[in-house]
């Protein structure tokens, strides 16, 4: 393991004030806290809102020395993981601006024939050897043709590895992490490189309600507000192209907007891909379907960083309850959607930090479909 570096390397190296071994806890602990009786810990133990998970609290030898709170600790540090300072914006923006470079240059060498691992695999290399991103924030999701309408597809049973198809779309999530602060980027185009009709149609709608959201935020506004506004802007453009018809207020409230956007709007972005403090103590979540999966509902604050990530996707498995549903049946086109039966999904996403007068986004990639195409040739 190599040498044991000395306690001056760790205090210089940490920027802390004290250094000790840990074999030393108990002694140090006692030593200096004990003055007003047996010292208190405050143990880091809680619920993740996003994963539903507990932390771990803290243990060593000894601990039954001392008394232990495990309840104070847990939403203050998660309270002050929501707004960064400038120091973690630097990471999380270099961690934006290697992705960034990385998704271009997959966006550059992908082609027809190729496997979806092989994108991954280009990914992961530019990150490490021009920006030191030894890990992901997350497994990468590198999804083509149907595969893309899989909100969490890449993980074990699904590990990217279809062929690439002419006439297919990709969705490429993925995002490198540094010095342990995370990216998740998004982003959609064809593997030819050329948008046909419909993939302009179905990408162009998600465009509109990423810039649509991004133009709206600043502090004070409502993140289940974003995402009403986001689910609206790509029904209305499906409207525009005959795949759906009616009211779109009838449409929101019916909560169709869920059947092409199952997913929130964006989540909390830092240590954790998805960052603690999306559902602070009094705040529920919402029932209904789309709403009931936005890992926050909170009010933007300055300091914050969020992910915007509207999506549209033909899913099958969400498609079929709608057409038999006497009422929300009335609404699609269904002739219309049987042209997008296997088209997958369209995914925009970028990171995003919430400033005093609005927001600026982190992320640097090509999105408009001219951008996309001329970076592609």
């Amino acid at each position: 393991m190599g040498e044991i570096k000395p306690l001056p390397y760790f205090k210089d190296r940490y920027k802390v004030d004290l250094v000790f071994y840990v074999d030393e806890i108990v002694q140090v602990l006692q030593d200096r806290f004990s003055q007003h009786g047996k010292p208190v810990l405050f143990l880091l133990y809680g619920k993740s809102t996003d994963s539903g998970n507990y932390s771990k609290p803290a243990s060593f030898e000894g601990i039954e020395k001392f008394d232990t709170d495990l309840g104070t600790l847990h939403p203050i540090l998660t309270e002050c993981r929501v707004i960064k300072s400038e120091m973690e914006l630097g990471l999380i923006q270099y961690a934006n601006d290697v992705s960034s470079e990385a998704h271009i240059e997959v966006m550059r060498q992908a082609k027809p024939g190729m496997k979806e691992y092989q994108l991954e695999s280009i990914f992961l290399h530019h990150s490490y050897r021009y920006g030191a991103c030894r890990h992901c924030s997350y497994t990468c999701i590198c999804a083509t043709g149907e595969n893309s309408s899989i909100l969490h597809y890449g993980h074990t049973a699904a590990p990217n590895d279809r062929t690439l198809n002419d006439g297919d779309m990709a969705l490429m999530d993925m995002g490198a992490e540094y010095n342990f602060y995370g990216s998740d980027i998004t982003c959609s185009y064809p593997i030819n490189g050329k948008f046909n009709s419909n993939q302009a149609t179905v990408y162009n709608a998600v465009l509109k309600a990423h810039n649509a959201v991004i133009s709206h935020m600043q502090p004070g506004v409502k993140w289940v507000d974003m995402h009403k506004l986001a689910e609206q802007t790509i029904l209305e453009s499906l409207k525009n192209e005959k795949i759906i018809h009616g009211d779109i207020a009838d449409m929101m409230t019916r909560r169709l907007g869920a059947v092409f956007m199952p997913h929130g709007l964006g989540h909390l972005l830092g240590i954790d891909t998805h960052d603690p403090g999306g559902y602070p103590e009094g705040l529920e979540r919402p029932k209904e379907p789309g709403l009931s999966s936005l890992r926050t509902i909170r009010e933007l604050k300055e300091g914050m960083v969020i992910t915007v990530e509207p999506g549209c996707y033909f899913i099958d498995a969400l498609l079929r309850p709608a057409r038999d549903d006497p009422v929300s049946s009335k609404f699609f086109n269904w002739e219309e959607i049987e042209k997008y039966k296997s088209f997958g999904g369209v995914r925009i996403e970028s990171d995003l930090y919430v400033t005093a007068q609005g927001c600026k986004n982190l992320t640097n990639c090509p999105r408009e479909t001219w951008e996309i195409e001329a970076v592609m040739a």
